[in-house]
């Protein structure tokens, strides 16, 4: 079977915007669950298994230098899953027929520099755009409080002074 390129994406960004990009593939990866990758209109999730062959590579070709990282893994094996959607492809949908929602974030918990867990959510462009604002001596604390935020305020009102 020839090679296909299931999604791509290429285009200058700030070093800041690419470790956004990177924490959030981490973060993802380290929470043992899908990994949903966003670019404009195309959006794939892959299901990497758990030991997935990485590869880092740093070259020098006629004065341009690159670091490409890689993760591959056969698709048969456990855990893998990769579907994607372009602009204008419907998802499939559920029995009632309403298509998943697509968000433009996602929350991360992770261990800060003093080892405490602590949640934020992250535009899926690498921004941050809310944190718990504290840190959480239990991943599972830092979960609880992250699903509070999302449960008891879907619809709060904002308040201007």
């Amino acid at each position: 079977m020839a090679d296909e390129t299931l999604f791509e994406s290429e285009r200058q960004r700030s070093r800041t915007d690419i470790a956004g990009v990177l924490r959030s593939l981490a973060t993802a990866l380290e929470n043992d669950g899908p990994v949903t990758l966003e670019d404009g209109a195309q959006s794939i999730d892959i299901d990497p298994p758990a030991t997935p062959t990485f590869e880092i590579e740093v070259e020098r070709e006629s004065g341009k230098c690159s670091l490409e990282l890689e993760l591959e893994w056969n698709e048969h094996e456990e855990g893998e899953n990769v579907s994607a959607a372009a602009e204008g492809e419907s998802a499939e949908s559920d029995d009632t027929g309403a298509e998943p929602a697509q968000s433009l974030g996602r929350f991360e918990v992770f261990r800060d520099r003093a080892s405490e867990w602590r949640w934020r959510l992250v535009h899926r462009n690498g921004n941050i755009i809310a944190t718990g604002g504290e840190g959480y001596t239990s991943k599972q604390n830092a979960l609880k409080g992250m699903r509070s935020v999302m449960q008891n305020a879907p619809d709060a009102d904002v308040v201007s002074e």
